[in-house]
């Protein structure tokens, strides 16, 4: 097969006039969208000033290079720059030299996994830290960690925070001390309310030890203003679109979870209704996805869409350009997604964003009900449902330039004040703040939700 750039699109050659959206010049000042929205300065430095001289032991598993250990890395470069004192206690990894050129301590446990044995060295161990270092605050990262750390502190309490899983596990019937342990801190950090619903129940935790701080992006890559307009404009002119039209993207792989196949149905549906203007890109990677791939390409042309459609093209570009050449972004999940990771990138590069209403993807933006319309980043729409789908591209291709502009600086202040490294950071300090100002007893009322 030749290229599968711009595979079903009409072949037009681009004319000079072809150029990237108005608003992603490079010069452009970053206020452009909004405010700086990290915590005001007197916030920053009262956090500072209360964090000032503490020390927080984080417990972590061994610090490979992944999403979980990247976040506690962030928050003790948090804690180092509020004068607070971080203690990593995990086993070996590759994280370990990365740690101790930032000057980060160190101090090397066995594997927080279910090894009982290992579990109590570790609790010895943590109790020995704790008493040496004379640490403020604990925070275990995963359920062996606050195995070993509830243990170790059993004569001694502190102040304990926890990490709630990301994928709660059904305990077994034996075992079930050790997988209920991340529910026994004194402040609770879950990366979403989807993830922490299952465990709330199953344990009755109280919904107001709960906090939700999601995992972070790259808000320095992922800004509208970082984003090269040639690079934009090439990307556009592989897709064949014409001054004009605006730009459906529907990223992701190509799998049956992200089921692209709505988006061709919700296109069908609108073009049938007299929808012009509008160009529905799929890029994907056919590479390692041949048969979804083909898939998409028959279901296409079976729907009569195959000229309206760009399926494939762009592999060669990063994902912020990709995000940066639409003017709409529809993510289709027909499974629950954990992250929503694209979700948050899409709105961090200034894009209305149209998910279905399952998993955490209700939570990565703002839309009725859970904000007014006046507020909203995105639309949320029914699962599976073409038709509805198809409604809310259709709402959102009705707007004029300014509506949609204004929807998509809403996401951006959204993305970089919820998924910003310092907005996460932030947050985890003003729970470890909470904890010192509280004593050793959390409030009971309310809800951190």
């Amino acid at each position: 097969m030749a290229s599968v750039t711009a595979f079903f699109r009409r072949k037009i050659a681009p004319g000079p006039e072809l150029a990237a959206p108005e608003d992603l010049a490079v010069s452009m000042d970053e206020s452009t969208y909004a405010p700086d929205l990290s915590p005001p300065p007197e916030a920053q430095r009262a956090v500072a000033h209360r964090l000032a001289g503490a020390t927080v032991l984080l417990i972590l598993p061994a610090l490979s290079d992944d999403i979980a250990n990247r976040a506690a890395l962030n928050i003790t470069l948090a804690l180092l720059r509020a004068g607070a004192r971080a203690i990593v206690a995990a086993g070996g990894g590759p994280l370990v030299s990365e740690l101790r050129v930032l000057g980060i301590e160190w101090r090397q446990i066995h594997g927080t996994d279910t090894n009982w044995i290992n579990l109590w060295r570790n609790a010895r161990k943590i109790r020995d830290i704790i008493a040496a270092e004379r640490v403020d605050i604990v925070h275990a990262q995963n359920a062996g960690a606050a195995y070993s750390a509830w243990t170790a502190m059993a004569q001694n309490p502190l102040p304990f925070v926890t990490t709630l899983p990301d994928v709660p596990a059904s305990p077994p019937r034996f075992g079930k001390k050790y997988f209920a342990a991340p529910t026994r801190g004194r402040r609770i950090i879950a990366h979403s309310a989807y993830a922490a619903a299952p465990m709330i129940e199953r344990y009755g935790i109280p919904k107001n030890l709960v906090t939700v701080i999601p995992y972070g992006i790259d808000t320095i890559t992922y800004h509208p203003a970082r984003a090269r307009p040639d690079r934009v404009a090439a990307l556009r002119a592989s897709w064949q679109v014409t001054p004009g039209e605006r730009v459906v993207l529907s990223p992701g792989p190509l799998t049956a979870e992200n089921s692209h196949a709505h988006v061709i149905d919700a296109a069908r549906l609108l073009f049938s209704n007299g929808l012009q203007n509008a160009v529905f890109a799929i890029p994907g990677d056919h590479r390692g996805a041949k048969r979804d791939f083909n898939a998409l390409a028959k279901h296409a042309k079976a729907q009569g869409v195959d000229t309206l459609v760009c399926l494939g093209g762009g592999a060669e570009y990063d994902e912020a350009t990709v995000l940066a050449a639409a003017d709409i972004v529809v993510l289709p999940a027909t499974a629950p997604p954990l992250y929503g990771w694209l979700a948050a990138k899409a709105q961090a590069m200034a894009r209305p964003l149209i998910v279905p209403a399952i998993g955490v993807l209700p939570e990565r933006l703002l839309a009725p009900p859970r904000m007014p319309d006046e507020l909203r980043t995105g639309w949320l729409v029914k699962p599976d449902d073409p038709l509805d789908l198809a409604r809310a591209i259709g709402t959102a291709l009705a707007l004029d330039d300014n509506a949609l502009r204004a929807i998509g600086g809403r996401a951006w202040q959204f993305a970089h004040s919820t998924f910003s490294p310092a907005s996460v950071a932030a947050a985890m300090l003003a729970v470890y703040t909470s904890l010192l100002e509280s004593g050793h007893e959390p409030e009971r009322a309310g809800s951190s939700q």
